[in-house]
């Protein structure tokens, strides 16, 4: 069987919605609707966002997880109502609990009265070692033996993903290529087919713990005897290289031959000095290094943020946290052919010419997003390009318009889609604002965000699709539920200028699956 939409609503009633992650009573960082791991095995972690849609589908997997336990467990026949309410029992107390509960013993022997009494005898909880009675666990525990009892109304069941590659894997095979110095990773399936095969470029033991995360029914790591790879398509996982940086025409100059920590607190602050450091902060916040305040104080957050920039573009032996013209030239993308073009000063000339295209390579980052080239197309030549993600890590299965589930958190569906107006958090009168004061309340998608819409071929049941920032990835929490994720605000605001230079309004998907129109 599968969940119906009343299980969702009752455990959305229960759980309560939070953008933003927090410590649940037991201190576990949980995020949305009580996640507190992503399909590809990271635990969330404070500091993390996430929009409620992304929640809502982040919940409908796990849901389906402990549908899973529902079936495998329960004996006798039951009705959608009852299967609902049990799964909302499942993801509350656990998997372990419930096959363990008094509960599933009764429900086993048909005793389906007594069952759902039972559901009231799980309300308690430890408060300061001490095990009582908690009012908002016996409220639940009412609503879920009422859905439990119910004979009408039942929901209709939810299409459920179907499983990603990576929780396929039960086993892990390790080589080494002499060839190109390279580790190789075999992710082989209970029946010892190969499901997939990894090429790493970094030796580094941090990137290969990472990868190995992806797989979180894998118990084994082996090494391969003094033997050939097996045969087959190989994905790339890059090296946790320096990001792309966009190249500023004209970057502020820096007025302070050298800014270093604790400089900026003392009072008064000269002008230039203060205004050079906010120019930092600003710059590296934009290229998602540094998310505190903008305040013109180089602090212990500042000196973080400018030595995590200087170990990415320099290396860690070069990171010292010294800002001097060669670091401030790399801020400011001095040496990249990459440029932000002005806002034109006329309005923008649409053309069916000017569009935007997206595909797939065939190379993941670290944590197991597949690398996306969106392309920017003016009179039907390519002018740039982003690096973006889509979909959640452990679950990159890339389908048409008419496979695509909904609350899959897979990737956005192949077709063309229909660029809508950007929205900013804080109104048309806060435009370009990406300072964090205006965010999308309980959305999770930052200051800014640009909706899709499904043109053709044929329709899609994918819906609150859009192009947005992808927060959490410098939290080591990459990723979607379905939406383009642009990996920092300095990559956005490249995108807008796109926009703003000739309105593009088609948005072509093209996963190599032949159902993209041509532009």
């Amino acid at each position: 069987m599968n969940i119906s939409q009343n299980c969702l609503d009752l455990i959305k009633k229960w759980e309560g919605f939070s953008a933003k992650a927090y410590l649940d009573p037991v201190n576990i960082p949980t995020i949305g609707y009580g996640t507190i791991r992503y399909p590809n095995g990271q635990k969330v972690q404070m500091g993390d966002v996430v929009s409620e849609p992304e929640a809502e589908d982040l919940m409908k997997l796990e849901c389906d997880e402990f549908a899973e336990i529902v079936n495998r467990n329960v004996k006798v026949t039951l009705n959608q109502n009852q299967f609902d309410s049990l799964v909302s029992f499942c993801y509350n107390v656990g998997g372990a609990g419930f096959q363990g509960s008094t509960l599933l013993k009764q429900l086993n022997v048909g005793n389906y009265s007594e069952a759902g009494e039972q559901f009231l005898v799980w309300n308690k909880g430890t408060i300061d070692g001490v095990k009582q009675v908690i009012n908002g666990l016996t409220n639940r525990r009412k609503d879920e033996k009422a859905l439990f009892e119910k004979t009408v109304g039942s929901g209709t069941p939810l299409e459920k993903a179907e499983p990603s590659p990576q929780n396929e894997v039960t086993w892990l095979q390790g080589y080494r290529e002499s060839s190109n110095d390279a580790t190789i990773i075999v992710a082989r399936n209970k029946d010892n087919k190969i499901v997939e095969i990894l090429t790493l470029e970094s030796p580094k033991k941090e990137d290969l713990i990472t990868v190995l995360c992806q797989y979180p029914n894998a118990q084994n790591f082996l090494l391969a005897p003094d033997s050939a790879v097996p045969a087959g398509e190989r994905i790339l996982i890059q090296k946790r290289q320096p990001d792309s940086i966009t190249k500023v025409e004209i970057p502020p100059s820096l007025q302070n031959h050298l800014l270093i920590i604790g400089m900026g607190a003392e009072d008064p602050t000269p002008d230039s000095l203060k205004k050079d450091i906010e120019n930092l902060q600003t710059r590296l916040r934009d290229l998602g290094y540094y998310q505190g305040e903008i305040d013109g104080n180089f602090g212990s957050n500042t000196d973080k943020a400018v030595k995590a920039f200087q170990a990415k573009v320099f290396g860690e032996d070069e990171a010292d946290g010294k800002v001097g013209p060669i670091t401030w030239a790399k801020l400011w993308g001095q040496d990249s052919p990459i440029i932000i073009r002005p806002v034109p000063s006329s309005p923008p000339t649409t053309s069916d010419k000017n569009y935007l295209k997206l595909t797939k390579t065939n190379r993941k980052d670290q944590y197991g997003c597949f690398i996306l080239k969106m392309e920017y197309y003016k009179d039907s030549g390519l002018i740039d390009s982003l690096n973006v993600c889509s979909g959640a890590p452990g679950r990159q299965v890339f389908k048409t318009a008419l496979k695509s589930v909904p609350k899959s958190s897979e990737p956005l569906p192949e077709g063309k889609w229909y660029i809508e107006n950007i929205k900013w958090a804080g109104g048309k009168d806060h435009k370009d604002d990406y300072s964090g004061k205006y965010l999308f309340p309980d959305r999770g998608v930052g200051p800014v965000s640009t909706p899709l819409t499904y043109k053709e071929p044929n329709s899609t049941r994918r819906s609150a699709i859009e192009i947005h920032i992808d927060s959490n990835r410098r939290a080591g929490s990459p990723g979607t539920a379905g939406c383009v994720g642009l990996y920092t605000i300095a990559d956005y605001q490249r995108f807008v200028s796109w926009l703003r230079e000739t309105d593009p309004r088609d948005f072509y998907v093209d996963w190599g699956l032949g159902t993209s129109p041509k532009p």
